[in-house]
C-alpha cells in the first residue's frame, strides 16, 4: 500500500508542475538581439484576442492548441533559434515540447513570458 501511494504520490507531483522542455532566454536578452539584428523566430503561442491586446514586435502568432498544425509551415525556421512565450509559460513550454519532439534544436521559452515583457517595458 505504501507503494503505491509513493507512486501516486510522484504521478501527481509530475502532473501538477509545468513542462520544462525548452532552455530560457530573460526579456533582456531578447531585446538585446532584437535591437542588434539577431532576433530569433519569437512565436506567441496565445489565443488570437490575447496576441491583438498586444505581443512582442516581429512575434509570430500560432496558438498553443495549433502548433501541431503548424509544424509545416515552421519547418523552415528547424535551424533557427526560436522563443516562445504565452502568458504563464504552461502553453510555450507545452509547444516547445512538441517543436522538440518534431526536431527542432534552438527552442527557447521567455523568461516572464508576456507579463515580463510588458512590466520591462
Amino acid at each position: 500500500m505504501k507503494r503505491i501511494n509513493l507512486v501516486l504520490l510522484v504521478v501527481l507531483s509530475v502532473l501538477g508542475t509545468p513542462l520544462l522542455a525548452a532552455d530560457s532566454i530573460s526579456v533582456n536578452e531578447l531585446k538585446q538581439a532584437m535591437q542588434a539584428d539577431r532576433a530569433p523566430i519569437i512565436i506567441d503561442v496565445r489565443n488570437e484576442d490575447e496576441y491583438l491586446a498586444g505581443h512582442i514586435p516581429g512575434a509570430i502568432m500560432v496558438p498553443a492548441k495549433q502548433m501541431d498544425q503548424h509544424l509545416d509551415m515552421l519547418k523552415q525556421y528547424r535551424k533557427q533559434e526560436i522563443v516562445l512565450y504565452c502568458v504563464s509559460g504552461r502553453r510555450a513550454s507545452a509547444a516547445a515540447t512538441l517543436l522538440e519532439d518534431a526536431g527542432f534544436k534552438k527552442v527557447r521559452l521567455l523568461e516572464g513570458n508576456y507579463p515580463g515583457w510588458e512590466a520591462a517595458q
